[in-house]
């Protein structure tokens, strides 16, 4: 377990055990404890020293637990999703996401991780950034973790608008692959049902979050306008999601339209040739024919009968062929 302190906006690292927090989370410093990839038992020791809610302990082990914020008399504890993009994930998608639950008490905010799938790196350096976060104590180093969680949101749903721009000029291309393009936009759709899983609670999460503030720790204006700003992020996300998610069903749409213009459009070619090759039937049949045709035992009759199927098809190619049927 690792941990940060901040005393007179003097940040420092140290090393927490599982007794030393108690006393890090009654003291008058600002600190921040992490505990990443710890067994069970140490989490239900940690939530038990600290008195936290049994079932905020459970919900920071499920494995897919929704993104909340829930508010206690002493602390909050609130689950939010980072995302990222994997360059392996031809199969099953791209996206990955990985959870943070946080308690955020007097003095101290405690970090809960499975694994360092979501990385604290960029939350320090957004810390180090702005020193004012860590002068607005607890609640302003939960700002700073949620801003870093919701950026990662907005490069995945960058990376995803590309792709999808990418699929749109591919689709009407002449010589598309209708097949690969089909498994390429189900990929994609997928991708934003992942996206959809931890985005739109976002604006709950940091909407509970702005009414505990206001009504329990008496935010100042500077405070709230941080988290206004992350709430406008937030609402931006959704609309962006949103607009993705039309777009890519508009897309699977027009592939699917786009395969059946072009099936028309074969069958409509074979028809057009069946025609053609219909001419010389309907004026005779040299093969196989029963009934004699006129002048059939004369030349002139041969050469008449010729002509009439070469003219006749000729015709026929010319009209259809400006049609646009064959």
């Amino acid at each position: 377990m690792t941990g940060t302190t901040w005393r007179k906006q003097v940040r420092a690292d140290i090393k927490v055990s599982v007794d030393s927090i108690v006393s890090l989370a009654a003291g008058p410093d600002l600190v921040w404890v992490d505990l990443c990839g710890v067994s069970v038992e140490t989490l239900q020791q940690v939530g038990a020293l600290l008195h936290l809610d049994a079932h905020t302990i459970e919900d920071a082990q499920a494995p897919m637990e929704r993104p909340k914020a829930t508010r206690f008399a002493d602390y909050t504890f609130t689950t939010v999703y980072g995302a990222s993009l994997s360059a392996d994930g031809a199969a099953r998608g791209r996206v990955r996401i990985a959870r943070v639950s946080i308690y955020t008490l007097p003095t101290c905010l405690l970090t809960i991780r499975a694994s360092d799938g979501f990385d604290m790196t960029p939350v320090v350096q957004r810390w180090a950034d702005d020193p004012k976060l860590p002068g607005f104590g607890v609640d302003g180093l939960l700002q700073g973790l949620l801003d870093v969680a919701i950026d990662q949101q907005f490069v995945v749903l960058q990376a995803l608008d590309d792709d999808a721009e990418n699929l749109t000029g591919e689709l009407f291309a002449d010589d598309s692959d209708i097949r690969d393009l089909q498994r390429r936009t189900f990929v994609l759709r997928r991708e934003t049902v992942e996206l959809r899983r931890v985005v739109p609670p976002m604006r709950d999460v940091v909407a509970t979050l702005i009414r505990a503030g206001l009504a329990d720790h008496g935010w100042n204006n500077e405070l709230l306008s941080y988290y206004e700003d992350l709430s406008d992020h937030v609402l931006r996300a959704n609309e962006w999601l949103d607009g993705l998610r039309d777009l890519v069903t508009n897309i699977f749409e027009s592939g699917l339209a786009l395969n059946d213009n072009r099936a028309n459009l074969v069958m409509k070619k074979l028809a057009g040739w069946a025609a053609i090759i219909a001419v010389p039937t309907m004026i005779t049949g040299w093969f196989g024919m029963n009934v004699p045709y006129f002048g059939f035992d004369t030349m002139a009759g041969f050469i008449g009968s010729s002509v009439a199927i070469v003219l006749g098809a000729a015709t026929l190619w010319i009209v259809m062929r400006r049609r646009g049927w064959i």
